[in-house]
């Protein structure tokens, strides 16, 4: 079969950046719903305790967070010609992602065990369909430059599409449930799921189909596949992930970082609920905070990692969400809930700098490993973002679940105990505190400086010019 291999684009238009990143408005439409309220969902309307709740997150997540590098191998290793790389797993995949996201917000008419089976069933769906989607997702905007500095303004694209999700479920997520029945009726939640399924799935699909001219049939990688040319074997996949330094850093920072998030996430209802006197009705903020956030970081973020680097970047917020942190520590007890409430607006406006300035340090660290090793493994190093990610979810669900229950909290007190108090106030603060310590670390010992980046991104122009001349041959 003769294929047309004129006019293929190396660079994404500006019109390519904002369809593909209406990509990131169905991922966090999903993963900010289930970040925040699944937790509330099973202990409040499935009617387990938070402890089994916990356990549920764990294991699901840890069954499914092993199969994103096997993942990222697949993906690396596909090659179609009629929609190249990554586009087939997200256009087929995201149908299944919305019936898994619906399932796990229905409750079944059965006995109390057979919902905590329900539970794990449903969850390990999602979080395997979840898989599917995610893994060519995050590794494609890989292709789209081969500028640093514009790669990171596509993530700043990327996360605001993102943000406006947030929006979405942080400040109308609960008002759109009560609209249809309220927060105790389990069939409103399964229908603004289902709305927000759908929205979700069209939105990837859309997403696959906007880069269509760069996600292409690669010829050279099937000339070499087919003349007995070198393949990428396992052995090769795991070098470019343990043996490299400026992963595991960013990883170690990325995921001390998202493992306090997604504890503060699942206890913020809590918090503000128990902690500050049922003060809720704050939490509308939360959601603006971050597409403010991200509307600033489309005009700055360039400039300001061009100018530190990603290095110094990421260290800077970091430093800077310690600080607030510790002022919710100190505010909370007072029940100073202006107080509160600002600093943790605070933290999350930095935690939207480092989320993005983190997703664009793994697409450097995936460069880093090619240029080190000279094989090409972009998937496999990006799925070991969405496998930190997974990991982080499984360990602080268990995690704050189980403190909960071990320290007596009850859904049915109007006031939860002193001891559940303070094991709410010590999740919101105190772990999180500890992870952006941990994150400076990471920083600290991360390999590539301003100087390296742009060695890189001459040695990268360069070899995709080689490979491209390749295929016109």
């Amino acid at each position: 079969m003769t294929m047309n291999k004129n006019n293929v684009k190396t660079e994404c238009s500006e019109k390519d950046i904002w369809l593909f990143s209406t990509g990131n408005i169905a991922n966090c439409l999903i993963f900010n719903m289930v970040a925040l309220y699944i937790m509330y969902y099973y202990t409040n309307i499935l009617g387990v305790s938070a402890a089994v709740a916990g356990t549920i997150f764990m294991v699901a997540r840890l069954v499914d967070a092993f199969t994103d590098p096997l993942m990222g191998m697949i993906v690396d290793r596909t090659n179609t010609k009629k929609m190249g790389k990554y586009r087939p797993f997200i256009t087929y995949g995201a149908p299944f992602l919305g019936i898994a996201f619906v399932l796990m917000f229905t409750t079944p008419n059965i006995s109390a065990g057979g919902k905590v089976i329900y539970a794990y069933i449903s969850y390990i769906f999602y979080s395997l369909t979840w898989t599917c989607v995610q893994i060519p997702q995050l590794a494609l905007p890989i292709m789209l430059s081969n500028n640093v500095a514009r790669r990171t303004k596509i993530q700043a694209v990327f996360q605001f599409c993102g943000a406006i999700a947030g929006l979405i479920i942080q400040s109308y997520a609960l008002p759109m449930i009560e609209a249809f029945g309220g927060q105790d009726n389990p069939a409103a939640w399964t229908k603004v799921i289902t709305i927000y399924a759908v929205a979700a799935t069209v939105l990837f699909i859309l997403s696959a189909r906007s880069v269509k001219d760069l996600d292409v049939y690669e010829y050279h990688a099937n000339a070499a596949k087919a003349s007995g040319g070198q393949k990428l074997s396992f052995a090769e996949s795991m070098k470019a992930i343990f043996k490299n330094r400026a992963l595991m850093c960013v990883l170690l920072a990325y995921g001390t970082d998202m493992f306090a998030s997604q504890i503060t996430n699942s206890m913020r209802i809590y918090f503000f609920k128990y902690n500050l006197g049922g003060r809720t009705d704050l939490m509308v903020w939360f959601g603006w905070v971050g597409t403010i956030a991200s509307i600033l970081m489309l005009f700055f973020v360039g400039s300001y990692v061009k100018k530190l680097g990603k290095r110094m970047s990421i260290a800077v917020v970091e430093a800077l969400c310690l600080v607030f942190t510790v002022v919710v520590l100190i505010a909370a007890p007072k029940q100073q809930a202006v107080v509160c409430t600002v600093a943790l607006l605070a933290t999350l406006f930095m935690f939207n700098f480092t989320n993005t300035l983190s997703r664009s340090a793994v697409l450097d660290a995936a460069n880093y490993a090619e240029i080190k090793t000279g094989v090409a493994c972009n998937a496999v190093v990006s799925s070991t973002f969405t496998f930190v990610n997974k990991c982080c979810q499984a360990f602080s669900a268990a995690f704050a679940g189980h403190i909960l229950t071990m320290t007596g909290y009850n859904k049915d007190l109007a006031q939860q105990a002193p001891g559940t108090l303070n094991a709410i106030l010590y999740l919101m603060t105190i772990v999180p505190i500890v992870a952006y310590i941990c994150s400076l670390i990471g920083m600290y010992f991360y390999p590539i400086n301003k100087e390296d980046e742009i060695k890189m991104e001459e040695e990268l122009v360069a070899k995709r010019a080689a490979a491209l001349a390749s295929d016109e041959n």
